[in-house]
């Protein structure tokens, strides 16, 4: 069976789904369990490039390959060898900046990535919990409200005028209002699921 369309599902039948009670939320042993089940809130990180590969996409640029192919008629036919040495060298020297330029940008990403650290309020043992947004698990029940960052995507069991901005997700400019009653068509677009947020989104107002 595939995954269920939980935007045409009512609240009840959510947390039914879920096996979770809607006020006491998930026990501490059965969020333990379901960590071990799913694994980590968080998304699939890309595979590493190996550096050869990168340093052979650094060949595809336009102006790498007239170099080099310069560089190549320099030594053949033409003979001109300190010519073609020279142009060889500076598409080495210019593949070999442009992977320090790679690698200095996707360490700054990953210092980024390391300082924003997302945290979620949720309802755990019947409390009111704040924790990171990896650790959540599949039934969990948390708390949004304005200002706050969506920790996970999710089914609102409740909202108070509601809005958050999606604009990351679907392109709209404005604000979506969010609501709990159920949106009918499984296949409704995700900008028109007004019963549902999505990870990474911004609250903008209401709980």
């Amino acid at each position: 069976a595939g995954e269920l369309a939980w935007h045409t599902l009512g609240a009840d039948q959510v947390l039914r789904s879920e096996g979770v009670d809607g006020q006491s939320g998930l026990s501490s042993a059965e969020a333990a369990t379901r960590t071990q089940r799913f694994g980590p809130n968080k998304l699939a990180e890309s595979r590493t490039e190996p550096r050869w590969h990168a340093f052979v996409r650094q060949y595809r640029d336009p102006m790498q390959i007239v170099l080099l192919a310069a560089g190549i008629g320099s030594l053949y036919p033409l003979k001109q060898l300190g010519t073609g040495v020279l142009l060889i060298l500076l598409t080495l020297f210019n593949a070999v900046e442009g992977l320090h330029q790679e690698g200095k940008a996707n360490a700054a990403v990953s210092a980024l990535q390391k300082m924003v650290v997302i945290t979620a309020r949720v309802r755990r043992d019947g409390q009111l919990s704040e924790l990171p947004a990896g650790q959540l698990v599949p039934g969990d029940i948390v708390a949004i409200q304005a200002g706050d960052i969506v920790p996970a995507d999710g089914r609102l069991l409740t909202a108070a005028t509601l809005e958050v901005d999606e604009s990351a997700l679907t392109g709209e400019s404005l604000p979506v209002a969010k609501g709990t009653e159920p949106v009918a068509g499984a296949d409704t677009p995700l900008g028109d699921r007004s019963d549902m947020v999505y990870m990474n989104t911004d609250v903008t107002r209401g709980a």
